[in-house]
C-alpha cells in the first residue's frame, strides 16, 4: 500500500481544500475527481499506485463541496473550483493534471488560465455541455441528480456562475499537450461532446482515444491511459 501525506490549503473566508500527496519526481499527478465523488476514489487510487512505480509525486484533493474540503455542493461555483485547483498547481509547481467528469472540465479550464503550471493535461469524459445546461438539467425544486442516485439544490448563483463560463471558446484556449479521453458506451456524457471538443482545439499536441465499450468512469482503462499520458509524443515543454 503507498503511503500519502495529508496536507490543507487555506483560501480565505473559512474556505480550505483538503488533499493528500506523495512526495516524489517531477513534474507530479495531479488528480481532479468528478461531482459527487471524493479524491479517494479507485481511479485516483490506480494513479497513485502507478506514479510510486514510476517514481513521480503525486497529489489529488477534495473538491470544495466535497470530502473533507469546505463548502457544500450545490453553493460552491465552477469558477471558485477553477481557482481552487490553480491554488492547488501554484502549491505543486508544472504538473501532469487528470481530471475526471467534472474535474476533467475543471482542469480544463484551469489549464486555459495557467498553462505555465499545466505540462500535460489528462481529460477523463469530461462534463463538457453540463454547465450551458445547467439549469435545464435541474428538477422542478431546483435539484441536480448524478449518475449515481445523489439529489442536491443548486442555488441561484452557482446556476448564473455556470452560464457565464466561456465553454465555446474553451478549446481555443487550451495550450497544453492534452490526451482526451472518453468511452462509446458513456450514458452521463455523450462521446460527440468530447470529439466536437478535441475538433475544435488548435494545439497541435493532442490525442483522442475513444474507449470501446468504456462507461463514464473508465476504471477499467485506466492503466491504459496513464501509460498513453507518459508516452504523450509532445515536445520538451511537455517533458
Amino acid at each position: 500500500m503507498v503511503t500519502t501525506e495529508t496536507f490543507r490549503i487555506e483560501l480565505g473566508d473559512g474556505h480550505f481544500v483538503v488533499g493528500d500527496e506523495r512526495r516524489g519526481a517531477g513534474p507530479c499527478y495531479v488528480f481532479l475527481h468528478g461531482l459527487a465523488s471524493v479524491r479517494a476514489g479507485e481511479k485516483s487510487t490506480s494513479l497513485l499506485t502507478h506514479a510510486a512505480a514510476a517514481g513521480r509525486g503525486f497529489v489529488r484533493f477534495d473538491l470544495r463541496g466535497h470530502g473533507e474540503s469546505s463548502g457544500r455542493i450545490g453553493r460552491v461555483a465552477v469558477s471558485e473550483l477553477i481557482a481552487d485547483t490553480i491554488a492547488v498547481l501554484e502549491r505543486t509547481g508544472p504538473a501532469w493534471l487528470v481530471g475526471s467528469s467534472l474535474g476533467g472540465l475543471v482542469g480544463a479550464y484551469a489549464a486555459a488560465a495557467r498553462p505555465d503550471l499545466v505540462r500535460r493535461l489528462a481529460l477523463l469524459a469530461p462534463a463538457f455541455g453540463l454547465m450551458p445546461r445547467l439549469r435545464e438539467r435541474l428538477d422542478p425544486q431546483g435539484r441536480l441528480w448524478t449518475s449515481q442516485g445523489d439529489g442536491f439544490h443548486v442555488e441561484e448563483r452557482v446556476i448564473a456562475d455556470a452560464l457565464a463560463l466561456d465553454e465555446r471558446g474553451l478549446p481555443a484556449r487550451l495550450s497544453v499537450p492534452t490526451l482526451l479521453v472518453h468511452g462509446t458506451a458513456d450514458e452521463t456524457i455523450p462521446p460527440v461532446v468530447s470529439q466536437h471538443f478535441f475538433a475544435a482545439m488548435q494545439t497541435p499536441h493532442k490525442q483522442l482515444w475513444l474507449v470501446p465499450d468504456g462507461d463514464h468512469r473508465l476504471n477499467t482503462a485506466a492503466a491504459e491511459i496513464w501509460q498513453r499520458l507518459d508516452h504523450f509524443p509532445v515536445d520538451a515543454r511537455g517533458a
